[in-house]
């Protein structure tokens, strides 16, 4: 979807939870934090500081292993410029409990998804017939679909488990925060940044083309109420 890099413990580089930025941490170190239970990573290109939790097992893999605490978003990607703000306070609302349940971020971002598709034109009612609807309009492309319905089946797992295995479920979960921002950036995004540049160019020539495809339209119509 993106190039995104999760916030992680003692790593070098992430994108960072308050400018976004992928950018280099700074972790504190010293005699003063070894003794410490937290630890703070402070970003080269905002200059803003994130607090982490230590915790008390090391991992055999990975070395020590911590959770950030602030800012309390987990580790979810910035949501778009261009997301409803509705679904937006759900899905910061996600971000915020995802690292401590994942089930109950992935139950909050299939209600996100619900506003969505009303914002999308959709009743937001019953998810399945908003996404089928969409499919039989093609206002949205194959892709979107697909990702629509990762998003919903995902979600009703959370609320609904059993379905799904419990690793699969994590490593889905793990990635609705970016499928929310696929769905935004494909059917809200890119349509309206479509329609400014055609709006750049001259009104007399646009009228002139929507006129023509008005008239081929009709003549479309009409021959197929022929052959009826």
């Amino acid at each position: 979807m993106n190039n995104y890099v999760a916030p992680k413990f003692n790593l070098e580089a992430f994108n960072c939870p308050f400018c976004n930025t992928y950018a280099y941490m700074a972790w504190n170190s010293g005699s003063e934090w070894d003794f410490s239970n937290y630890r703070e990573a402070k970003c080269y290109k905002c200059k803003k500081k994130s607090l982490w939790r230590k915790e008390m097992h090391v991992d055999p893999l990975v070395g020590a292993v911590g959770f950030m605490i602030y800012p309390d978003t987990g580790n979810a990607p910035f949501p778009v410029e261009d997301m409803p703000e509705d679904v937006k306070a759900d899905y910061m609302e996600a971000a915020s409990i995802f690292s401590k349940s994942h089930r109950g971020g992935a139950a909050l971002l299939r209600l996100a998804l619900q506003k969505l598709l009303k914002h999308l034109g959709k009743e937001g009612k019953n998810i399945n017939d908003d996404i089928r609807a969409l499919a039989g309009d093609g206002s949205l492309p194959a892709k979107v679909i697909q990702v629509a319905d990762t998003l919903r089946i995902t979600g009703n797992n959370a609320v609904h488990p059993g379905t799904m295995s419990d690793e699969d479920f994590d490593d889905v979960a793990e990635k609705m925060f970016d499928l929310i921002n696929f769905i935004v950036r494909k059917a809200i995004t890119e349509p309206k940044e479509l329609d400014e540049l055609y709006l750049k160019t001259p009104e007399s020539a646009r009228k002139s083309a929507e006129m023509q495809d008005e008239k081929n339209r009709d003549k479309s119509e009409n021959r197929n109420v022929v052959k009826d």
